[in-house]
């Protein structure tokens, strides 16, 4: 455990603006800040999906499948074996996680119901009519009650209409599908399991578990999440916390005013952050080589990526590939406490391609481990079709 490093804007004149010149704070190294952040998100190791969800609150979720789906990355790059990452949205008789809105889509760990009930609440002061139709959501209500769980098969127009031919900002969502969505963003029904990769929607009174389906208050809510990212981050800013469940930084602030959360300096970082109460020293960081989605925890938020790191990667999917910087699907290499590359990989016809790769360290075994971990998650053999680039900084 390091002493804490109490400074002054005196000492120096190296420090922040924000602190002035009585208000003393503990001061991280950027490297130790680092050690921090990574050691809070459990790289490796043998979790299993429940302790690693509940351990996380949230895992994004996302529909491309390059590698391997967002949340199986999450789960694989934190040592949870493949056969039970891929039974992790199977029906289960207590729910681990419910489906809903934090940092972007999400699984979220069922203990934390009670504290999304101020999006809930938020979702149903937004919508001045039901979405879909009231007659929809009386229809959805009766085939609930007939077969206790359904999906976008049993809706009667499906989940969309047709698209007309070169319609643009049109909701190709049907009126039921519309409804079933709203139900959802209330807490009405919920979705605790997939069928395939397919949701499976029940009432949430039924799913989730009885001592879990209640209410909490609005600062409740806001002081459990932001407790949680918290712990998940180590050092963060209001922004940095505010991202993790995408709640706005004036409550998030004050949250942490209410808990008496207590302010840090970072090395080279121009705003206040915050400590987690539970982070007593700086660990040592011995995390073997492992890639990882872009949709990780650890490096979801962009600017607090480039701030620890000093890499402004961004997600190139949706860019045309002439435009692409990089490749298709970035995958950063942590080593360590450092973040030293990336590959950018796509799995096809049993191969792993590696479409690019930068790397810092003259040393490329852990880049290739890293490829080596990925492989092993896929089942597919890697095949180099690049030159590993010299990343530069």
């Amino acid at each position: 455990m390091r002493a804490v490093r109490v400074v002054r804007r005196s000492t120096g004149g190296v420090l922040p603006s924000w602190i002035d010149e009585e208000f003393a704070v503990d001061h991280f190294s950027l490297s130790e800040a680092r050690a921090v952040a990574v050691s809070r998100q459990r790289l490796g190791g043998a979790g299993s999906y429940e302790s690693v969800l509940r351990a996380a609150g949230c895992i994004q979720l996302d529909t491309i499948s390059a590698v391997r789906r967002a949340h199986e990355s999450s789960l694989l790059a934190r040592g949870v074996p493949v056969s039970e990452v891929e039974n992790s949205l199977i029906a289960r008789s207590r729910p681990v996680a419910f489906e809903y809105w934090a940092h972007a889509l999400s699984l979220i760990d069922i203990e934390l119901w009670p504290y999304f009930a101020f999006r809930r609440r938020s979702y149903r002061a937004l919508e001045r009519e039901v979405p879909g139709g009231e007659s929809a959501v009386r229809d959805l209500r009766v085939l609930l009650g007939e077969h206790g769980s359904i999906d976008a098969g049993h809706l009667p127009e499906g989940a969309t209409h047709r698209r007309a031919p070169g319609s643009t900002g049109w909701d190709p969502r049907s009126d039921h599908k519309r409804a079933l969505d709203y139900l959802l963003n209330i807490g009405e029904v919920t979705c605790v399991e997939r069928d395939g990769f397919r949701r499976v929607y029940r009432s949430a009174a039924d799913a989730v578990p009885a001592g879990l389906f209640r209410d909490a208050s609005d600062d409740e809510c806001v002081d459990r999440l932001v407790s949680v990212a918290l712990a998940n981050l180590g050092v963060a800013t209001v922004d940095d916390v505010a991202d993790y469940f995408r709640i706005k930084q004036a409550r998030v602030r004050a949250s942490l005013e209410r808990m008496e959360v207590p302010r840090v300096a970072v090395e080279s970082w121009d705003k206040a952050a915050y400590r987690d109460p539970g982070l007593t020293d700086v660990p040592e960081v011995d995390a073997s080589p492992t890639a990882l989605s872009m949709f990780d925890t650890l490096v979801w938020h962009r600017g607090r990526l480039e701030r620890l790191w000093g890499h402004d990667w961004r997600i190139e999917i949706y860019v045309p590939q002439k435009k692409r910087t990089f490749g298709y699907w970035c995958m950063p290499v942590v080593v360590g406490s450092e973040i030293p590359g990336r590959l950018a990989l796509r799995r096809r016809d049993g191969r792993l391609s590696v479409e690019a790769a930068e790397w810092a360290w003259s040393d490329r075994e852990p880049l290739r481990e890293a490829l080596r971990g990925v492989a092993e998650w896929t089942g597919a053999k890697p095949k180099w079709e690049c030159r590993v680039r010299r990343l530069r900084r």
